[in-house]
C-alpha cells in the first residue's frame, strides 16, 4: 500500500470513530434533555422518614406535609434539611430526591443522657451537653436518671443550649461509671451536682445522701456503694443512714440518724 492509500485509510478509520462519537454524544444529550423533561413532570408522591428511635414518624411527617404533589424539581433539600434539623431532638438530617417521586429523609437523632430537674422545671441534657425541651419517650425505650444542679433554659424556650462544661463533664463521667455497674444502675435515681467536690446521688426509698465528689474515679466508689449496701444497709435498715461519704480510697464514711 503506497503512502497515499494508507493516509486515505487512516482518515477513513478516524472518520468513523467521529461519527461513532457524534452518535453517542447526541443520544446523550437526548436522554439528557428527556430526563430534565421527565423529571420536569415527577410529582412528589411521598415523603419517607427513617432513623427515628424516639420521634414519632408522624410527628416528623407534618414538617415536609406541603412537598406532596410538588414538582419534584422544585424541592429544596437544603430547606427541608433545615427544617428537620429546627427540631431540639434532632442532630442532623439528610434529604434525597428520587425520580420515582419520593423524597427520602434520614434522622440522626440526639442521644438523651439524663433527665434535668430544677424547681419543678424539667428538660433533658444529651450525650453532647445539649439541653433540650422534656418530653416523653415510647415505653421501654429509655430510662433516664435525674440531675439537678443545671441552669434550665427558661420555660417555653424551643431553642437547644449548651450545660455548664464541668458539670456536665462530672455528671457524665458519673453516668458512664454507673452504666457499668451491675446493681448500682438499678438502685441511683437522682445525682445533684454541686461545687467543692460535694457531688452526690440519692436512691429510691431514703433520703439519704451517697456523696461521691466531682473528681472522679466514680467506678470505685459505685463499687464501695454496692458493697456497702449488701452488706449494712441490708442488715440495718434503708433509713438508717443520713449520709455516706464514698471519696476516700479504702473506707467508707456513714452518718447514721441521730
Amino acid at each position: 500500500m503506497n503512502p497515499g492509500q494508507q493516509a486515505s485509510s487512516f482518515l477513513q478509520r478516524w472518520g468513523v470513530v467521529l461519527v461513532v462519537f457524534m452518535a453517542l454524544g447526541g443520544m446523550l444529550t437526548g436522554l439528557g434533555l428527556y430526563g430534565q423533561k421527565w423529571k420536569k413532570n415527577v410529582w412528589v408522591r411521598q415523603v419517607v422518614i427513617s432513623g427515628t428511635d424516639l420521634l414519632e414518624v408522624r410527628e416528623l411527617e407534618a414538617y415536609a406535609a406541603d412537598l406532596l404533589d410538588m414538582p419534584l424539581e422544585r424541592i429544596d433539600t437544603g430547606m427541608i434539611r433545615r427544617r428537620y434539623e429546627n427540631h431540639p431532638y434532632i442532630a442532623g438530617a439528610s434529604v434525597t430526591k428520587e425520580l420515582n417521586g419520593i423524597v427520602r429523609v434520614v434522622i440522626s437523632e440526639r442521644s438523651p443522657l439524663a433527665r434535668l430537674v430544677a424547681d419543678g422545671a424539667q428538660a433533658i441534657i444529651d450525650t453532647a451537653g445539649v439541653v433540650i425541651p422534656s418530653r416523653a419517650f415510647p415505653p421501654g425505650t429509655i430510662r433516664l436518671v435525674d440531675a439537678s444542679g443545671f441552669s434550665l433554659p427558661r420555660e417555653g424556650r424551643k431553642e437547644v443550649s449548651y450545660a455548664d462544661h464541668e458539670l456536665f463533664g462530672v455528671l457524665r463521667g458519673f453516668l458512664a461509671a454507673l452504666d457499668s455497674t451491675e446493681y448500682a444502675r438499678l438502685l441511683v435515681r437522682k445525682i445533684v451536682l454541686e461545687s467543692e467536690n460535694k457531688t452526690y446521688f440519692t436512691v429510691s426509698g431514703t433520703s439519704a445522701r451517697f456523696v461521691v465528689g466531682n473528681e472522679g474515679n466514680y467506678k470505685e466508689k459505685l463499687k464501695k456503694f454496692e458493697i456497702f449496701w449488701q452488706k449494712v444497709v441490708s442488715r440495718k435498715g434503708i433509713d438508717s443512714y443520713t449520709s455516706v461519704d464514698l471519696r476516700f480510697r479504702d473506707r467508707v464514711f456513714a452518718r447514721e440518724h441521730q
